[in-house]
């Protein structure tokens, strides 16, 4: 599929008008600039990448970074509700990165001003939406993508449900990346594992980053 996602989303761009100068960079994140991502987009030269599980913005910044070092036409989709994840909501050291204004995170605007900030507004397009109204309505539109990135629930359902959502709008050759294959989420571990099985797919284990190939 060569039309940006950008334009079935948006009307216009997000960023129009957005005053990013007013607010403070800040793409904190986790694991967002593992080798895995600079491998993979270096193989498979991506025109499309879409990340499940956003935050504020890490991981798709250094993708956008090494998509324009290798001058390749990528446009990076960032699917998230922005609204925290439940251990935002429940560790208290965590809930203030929510940034609450009447009650209501402002994840959202941190992340626009991170990417005005470095920018790459003509690469990351955001999706403000639910993991699994976005993977229907990416579907609806026949969106094919090069690399899914998941990286949002941490519980077992959440997961499963998110790469199976997703997995069919992966192009054959392509490859789902996913993040926290660690012992302290073992709901993450257990869903990439069956899911791997239900397709015959050993995942491919980095650090705490996981690999499913889809073959050609």
């Amino acid at each position: 599929m060569s039309q940006k996602v950008l334009s079935l989303l948006h009307e216009k761009s997000p960023y129009e008008g957005f005053p990013g100068d007013k607010v403070p960079y800040d793409p904190q994140g986790w694991g967002s600039d593992h080798p895995v991502f600079e491998r993979e987009i270096t193989r498979l030269k991506p025109s499309l990448i879409v990340e499940v599980g956003t935050w504020k913005g890490a991981s798709a910044l250094h993708m956008a970074k090494i998509a324009r070092s290798l001058g390749i036409d990528c446009e990076i989709v960032c699917v998230d509700s922005f609204l925290g994840s439940r251990e935002h909501w429940l560790v208290p050291r965590w809930k203030s990165e929510l940034r609450l204004e009447h009650g209501q995170p402002q994840v959202y605007r941190q992340f626009l001003a991170n990417v005005v900030h470095d920018g790459f507004e003509d690469i990351i397009t955001p999706f403000s939406c639910t993991s699994s109204h976005a993977a229907k309505i990416l579907a609806h539109h026949d969106v094919v993508s090069d690399i899914v990135y998941i990286d949002a629930g941490h519980e077992y359902r959440d997961v499963l449900y998110d790469i199976d959502l997703f997995w069919p709008i992966i192009r054959p050759g392509g490859v789902m990346i996913g993040d926290d294959f660690a012992s302290y989420f073992p709901g993450v571990t257990r869903a990439v594992k069956e899911f791997g099985d239900t397709i015959s797919v050993t995942p491919e284990i980095d650090g705490d980053k996981w690999i499913l190939r889809k073959s050609t």
